[in-house]
């Protein structure tokens, strides 16, 4: 049995009995199987079969059931048939969809044609398709809502309303517009039931848009001394495409060829940085700046950016000279000031204020500041030069820039001075003239311990010094005192003409003219001091002579030392007369032998038998020794104005000659022959100190004299005949000494 049911409708069953005289009316029926007694139940009487509550076609759409017919009331034979129960079906179910209510989501790229598919959307309805329209769908799109992004058409979508596929209605679709859009989607049954569904349509990001800068240009500037990686500057760029399509390469593609830069990039920040690679140098060409033209770029478009990079310039390059050594040629030394030496020039690869240069003079290369160089470069003479005081000068010139900070460069020059004949003779030494009164002459005056001779030297070159002569001015030619004697070379003898006496007069001045061998000469008029050199100035002496700072030559007389001559000649004469008489000694710690020049010879004897051996050897024992004490260093030289006519610039006029000094013993004769003629006697003049024993020590005499034969009288006269012309006076006093037997 088939049957098709609404809700509370029913099913018949009907049985038959063929047995003959069989009560038909004693059939009972019962229902067997899935849903009996629940959904359905069987009139067992009349085989009505009932449901028993509402049925749900889409829960079950069909039910199937075994109706049993037993006769005789139930206790008879039983026959059976099948029953089969199909639920018609009623509109009762609307549609649903299936991504409802939150996955109804679909995406199309952008600029998409129209038509172009963009999802399905599709809904079920539960109620049988192939009743009536229960289950025929429609759908429409009942909403359109622009999720993001600015204003948009909004029927840029279409449903097929059979199908549910939407797609795009038309052109246009721009994701950097729009987004996203907001779909309300409705499906209606047949019956007139309805569900709807609201899609989220996203529009994907194609390649469409090319990235650009943000900057239309770019300037920076960067310091020469910059370290590799130091960021130069920060670039950013914008694509409006978004995901791969939106990130950003940044490179350099021109205005470096040797790569002193790079580029990092920061790809989805859209940004890069331009960094340094290798060390600048602002002197090089093409290094002061750099027209960079960076691109940026995605995955299909790009475009380009001009930077113009300035480079700073460092102060890391010292002035330079070219050339850096100069030798000039010689200068005179008397060159005026003021005048142009030299031109230096000095250069500066930096720039700006790094190159702008100060020009100056080393001080240790110029310590006396004798030479200016401007800020041109020109050096001249500042003071006046002296080739006495250096004859070569090596100038450094500084060439300092304004750089921060400084840096220098230097230049050597070299120059050597020519000699100008501009500097007189001078002595050689401080020379400290001593004479003995009373002592007749000639007699050659010492100029010092050690020389007779009057030596000149000059601080200008050899051409322009040796030979030098020698004179005295006219009015001293003629002098009855002094003679200067030129000996032919560079050297001059003062030679005493008389004898003095110190208690009348105790200095003489002699003005010395030395004049050198230079063109045109240099004459200089020297008046030498005495000893302690207090030198006393004199006038000029003739017009056109240069008179420097002079000093006096002093010739000094000294009575004590010739009264000790007196005294030691006569001790000397007397031991020799009888070496047994006394013995000769002379102190060698004697204060005063600095003071002694030549012809004086000094004894300081022990005499007899040395009766007296603890006084006899005492200093202050003894005469002679007390005389040497007091002779003493000599008096301070008196102003010019006190002393005698003698130190005029006069010609003195020739005095008569003195009468002889009373003739001394003749002993002393002797010993100055015994010491002239001694066999260890230096060949040379020379202060000769003796010490000798007399003839009464136990141990006998040592003395070296008492071999010389000196008593022997013909034999001292004639050694004296032999020693010439100047000790002729000593001479006649030994022969008036021999015959007054003092």
């Amino acid at each position: 049995l088939l049957a098709d049911i609404f809700n509370n409708t029913q099913v018949q069953v009907t049985a038959s009995d063929p047995d003959k005289d069989a009560d038909q009316e004693a059939l009972r029926y019962s229902l067997h199987g899935q849903g009996a007694e629940s959904e359905f139940m069987i009139d067992e009487a009349t085989g009505k079969i009932y449901a028993q509550r509402t049925l749900d076609r889409e829960a079950r759409a069909v039910w199937r059931f075994v109706v049993l017919a037993t006769d005789e009331g139930g206790e008879g034979l039983t026959g059976f048939t099948d029953v089969i129960i199909s639920v018609w079906d009623i509109n009762d179910n609307a549609p649903v969809f299936g991504c409802a209510p939150d996955s109804c989501h679909g995406s199309v790229a952008e600029n998409s044609p129209p038509g172009t598919s963009v999802m399905e959307l599709t809904a079920t309805d539960l109620d049988d398709t192939a009743v009536g329209q229960n289950a025929v769908l429609a759908y429409r799109i009942v909403g359109n809502t622009v999720l993001s992004g600015g204003s948009s058409i909004v029927d840029m979508f279409t449903i097929n309303g059979a199908t549910g596929t939407v797609s795009v209605a038309a052109a246009g679709l721009d994701r950097e517009k729009t987004e996203s859009y907001l779909l309300v989607v409705e499906a209606r049954d047949g019956g007139g039931m309805m569900g709807t569904a609201t899609a989220t349509i996203s529009v994907m990001d194609i390649n469409d848009h090319a990235p650009h800068f943000l900057e239309r240009s770019c300037e920076a500037r960067i310091p020469e001394s910059s370290e590799p990686n130091t960021a130069v500057l920060e670039l950013a760029a914008e694509d409006a495409d978004a995901g791969e399509n939106g990130q950003l390469t940044f490179s350099i593609v021109a205005g470096d060829p040797e790569q002193k830069f790079y580029m990092v990039s920061h790809r989805q920040e859209q940004r890069g940085t331009l960094r340094l690679k290798k060390r600048l140098d602002y002197e090089r060409p093409g290094e002061q700046k750099f027209n960079l033209t960076i691109k940026v770029e995605d995955l299909e478009y790009s475009s380009l950016l001009h930077c113009t990079l300035d480079v700073e310039d460092y102060n890391d390059h010292a002035p330079v000279f070219i050339p850096h050594f100069l030798q000039l040629p010689a200068l005179r030394e008397d060159i005026p000031v003021g005048s142009s030496v030299a031109m230096v020039a000095a250069s500066d690869s930096d720039s700006g204020s790094n190159r702008e240069i100060t020009y100056s003079i080393a001080p240790e290369s110029d310590p006396h500041s004798l030479f200016l160089v401007d800020q041109t470069g020109l050096v001249t003479v500042a003071r006046q030069l002296d080739r006495e005081e250096a004859s070569q000068h090596h100038l450094v010139i500084l060439a300092t820039d304004h750089g921060d900070p400084p840096l220098t460069g230097t230049a050597t020059i070299q120059m050597s001075l020519l000699d100008v004949n501009d500097n007189g003779p001078e002595f050689e030494a401080a020379y400290a003239p001593v004479v003995w009164e009373n002592v007749p002459g000639p007699q050659v005056v010492h100029l010092n311990a050690s020389s007779t001779l009057l030596r000149a030297i000059d601080r200008d070159s050899a051409e322009n010094g040796s030979p030098f002569s020698f004179s005295v001015p006219p009015e001293y030619r003629y002098s009855n005192d002094f003679l200067l004697r030129e000996n032919g070379n560079d050297t001059a003898t003062v030679t005493a003409l008389r004898a003095f006496d110190r208690e009348r007069q105790k200095e003489f001045l002699l003005p010395v003219i030395m004049t050198d061998s230079g063109k045109p000469p240099q004459t200089v008029t020297k008046d030498q001091c005495s000893w302690h050199l207090r030198c006393l100035p004199l006038p000029r002496l003739a017009s056109g002579t240069s008179a420097s700072t002079g000093a006096l030559i002093s010739v000094r007389t000294t009575l004590s030392a010739v009264l000790l001559l007196g005294i030691f000649l006569y001790t000397r004469w007397r031991s020799y007369k009888g070496l047994k008489e006394g013995v000769y000694h002379v102190s060698a710690h004697h204060d005063g032998w600095e003071d002694i020049r030549e012809n004086v010879l000094n004894y300081d004897e022990e005499g007899g038998g040395e009766e007296d051996q603890v006084r006899s050897f005492s200093w202050w024992s003894r005469a002679p020794c007390a005389v040497l004490s007091a002779l003493g260093p000599p008096a301070t030289n008196l102003p010019l104005s006190s002393r005698s006519s003698t130190s005029s610039t006069k010609p003195r006029p020739r005095a008569a000659p003195r009468p002889p000094p009373p003739a001394p013993p003749p002993c002393p004769l002797a010993i100055i022959r015994d010491a002239d003629q001694h066999p260890e006697t230096a060949p040379f003049d020379s202060l000769q100190v003796f010490s000798t024993e007399g003839g009464g020590s136990p141990a006998g005499s040592l003395s070296s004299f008492s071999s010389a034969g000196l008593e022997e009288s013909a034999a001292t006269h004639d050694s004296l005949r032999e020693w010439g012309p100047r000790f002729e006076k000593l001479r006649a006093l030994y022969e008036r000494a021999e015959g007054s037997d003092l």
